[in-house]
């Protein structure tokens, strides 16, 4: 037939028809030569909106938005949304780039790079389970479980490898599940298996690798040795791991490069006893880690990770010992700088150093410094993440808080301390709903802790949620800790709403505890920002500034300061925190 006549076309060649925008740069400067390429980033427009909630270009006016199409790069997608996976950030990102012959060739292509890669992931993954302990006596439990850290840390270090998390799959420990649900739930291809049994100087390790596509055996072993022979059987079992998966799926797999901070067998038994009792994150966990891991240095006085395990266990003393701040601090510290001078290679020992230099001593760039570190050395360590995310966040930067926050979550999906995080992390950024999400979560793995239901009460109480608030903070109060915060919080929201009886019986309730034992100026501070008592408040935050309690390090983002920032002590208080 005859070719349509110029004028029945809907655009003319150097015509601008469309919406601004979803327009691509070449259309929106006139370009002739415009092809389906301008269409995939429209697409990509499209798809960034749906995920970020606005368009990756907007202006005040037609031709603002049409200069920032042409000149400027979008934010970057996570910043926005922090849990959309990278390889969809990257994908929309190719698909935005200003040059046509950089984006995709065709919609298939664009599609294909959004998919998570999970069937390339998978032949490339790996989930250590917790290794059974089968000792007549129940105590060897930690030996066990240390074997199972050792392998996950050896197969760690195997480039071409992926990893499942610790906390992940300890979150698995002593249930019964078939292989194909746990690589369904893991996003793993291989699941190592075993049972550890002690008697004496005997040692008894069986270890099995399944596939999870269909179940089938891949390799098993038996080893019946001594207690001294316990380091060369898990290089032993690293090895042949990394060779049976060479053979199956990965000639390209590196070597696992076994890295040991002792080689005395007591000293490595009570350091994982140490970190076992650390792990239960309680009041008596951390007192017997506290011995564990002193009684391990005594055996080795050159274990760095042994320090490593006491400057995190004095540190987390602080919270759920309910002890003075320089008590747990300064001892902590010390530990954290003998396990750097052992090995300046240890980024946990680095993870510890920059909390101490953030949290106490209100150091920002020593406490940067030092988490930036950690994740270089380490970048699959979850709470380097999850710790460097606080940082940010206090210092306002919410953003990238955020997608530091998320980075720990998909490191450590199982942990419950980290999805609190990210409730905190959304609290601070005023996303109340969102942070809701989390919490809720994070009580559904943990029912019985204090500190999830305390923050859902915060939340809703920025919400104007009072009654579903209270429900939350009563919830926290009747699960026994001595934090005295889940108090103080009750009370705060009672002061609130009204009920300025009740929540000074609970001032009066934290005063007389305050004359026998240690209770933190910051529950003294949240009791009376409830009652109005403005004086009040600023006198125990200048006794929390002088503790140097680490709550304070959040003044500029905590919203129940907010009632207090048109005072000008509060600005002062800033300006002396160098916030």
């Amino acid at each position: 037939g005859a070719a349509p006549r110029p004028e029945s076309l809907l655009t003319l060649p150097g015509q601008l028809v469309g919406t601004l925008a979803y327009m691509s740069p070449e259309q929106a400067a006139g370009d002739l030569g415009v092809d389906g390429r301008s269409d995939l980033y429209s697409l990509a427009c499209v798809l960034f909106e749906m995920l970020a909630g606005e368009p990756p270009f907007a202006g005040s006016s037609a031709l603002r938005t049409i200069a920032r199409q042409v000149t400027e790069l979008p934010r970057p997608l996570r910043a926005l949304r922090p849990d959309v996976p990278a390889v969809v950030e990257q994908a929309v990102a190719r698909a935005l780039g200003k040059d046509p012959a950089g984006r995709f060739d065709s919609v298939a292509a664009f599609l294909e790079a959004l998919e998570p890669g999970a069937a390339a992931e998978r032949t490339r993954s790996i989930a250590v389970l917790p290794f059974a302990n089968t000792s007549p006596d129940p105590d060897n439990e930690y030996f066990s479980d240390g074997m199972t850290d050792e392998l996950i840390n050896a197969l760690t270090k195997v480039e071409g490898l992926r990893v499942a998390s610790r906390t992940s799959v300890f979150a698995l420990k002593g249930e019964a599940r078939d292989v194909r649900a746990i690589g369904a739930l893991l996003g793993v291809s291989t699941v190592l298996e075993g049972t550890v049994r002690r008697a004496g100087d005997r040692l008894r390790i069986t270890a099995r690798l399944t596939a999870t596509d269909d179940g089938r055996h891949l390799w098993s072993e038996r080893y019946d040795r001594k207690l001294d022979d316990v380091f060369a059987i898990q290089d032993e079992i690293a090895r042949l791991i990394v060779s049976t998966l060479r053979t199956i799926f990965l000639a390209d797999l590196g070597d696992p490069a076994p890295q040991r901070y002792t080689k005395s067998l007591v000293a490595y038994g009570l350091y994982l006893r140490g970190r076992y009792c650390w792990n239960k994150r309680s009041r008596e966990g951390v007192a017997e880690a506290i011995a564990f891991f002193e009684q391990a240095i005594a055996a080795d006085p050159a274990y760095a990770l042994a320090y490593a395990g006491l400057a995190d266990a004095y540190a987390l003393q602080v919270d759920y010992r309910g002890i003075p701040v320089a008590a747990g601090f300064e001892r902590a510290r010390s530990y954290a700088r003998q396990a750097l001078e052992l090995d300046e290679r240890l980024a946990e020992a680095h993870t510890s150093l920059g909390w101490l230099l953030f949290i106490h001593d209100w150091d920002w760039d020593g406490g940067m410094r030092a988490f930036r570190r950690a994740l270089e050395l380490n970048p699959g360590y979850a709470t380097a993440h999850q710790w460097y995310s606080f940082q940010l966040m206090a210092l306002g930067a919410v953003e990238q808080a955020l997608v530091e926050g998320h980075a720990a979550l998909e490191l450590d999906p199982a942990s419950v301390s980290i999805r609190r995080s990210i409730g905190f992390l959304y609290y601070y950024a005023r996303r109340y709903d969102t942070a809701l999400e989390h919490l809720r979560r994070a009580i559904a793995m943990n029912p019985t802790s204090q500190e999830n239901y305390r923050l859902v009460g915060l939340v809703l109480t920025q919400q104007g949620e009072y009654d579903q608030a209270e429900r939350a903070f009563r919830e926290a109060v009747s699960i026994p800790e001595e934090t005295a915060y889940a108090a103080a919080g009750l009370g705060y929201l009672l002061g609130l709403r009204g009920a300025r009886a009740q929540a000074t019986a609970i001032l009066e309730e934290l005063e007389a505890q305050a004359r026998t034992a240690y209770v933190s100026p910051v529950a003294f501070a949240t009791l009376h920002l409830g009652l109005g008592n403005t004086d009040q408040t600023f006198a125990w935050l200048e006794r929390a500034y002088e503790e140097r309690r680490g709550w304070l390090a959040y003044l500029k983002v905590e919203p129940m300061l907010d009632p207090l920032r048109a005072d000008p002590r509060f600005a002062e208080m800033v300006h002396r925190m160098r916030l």
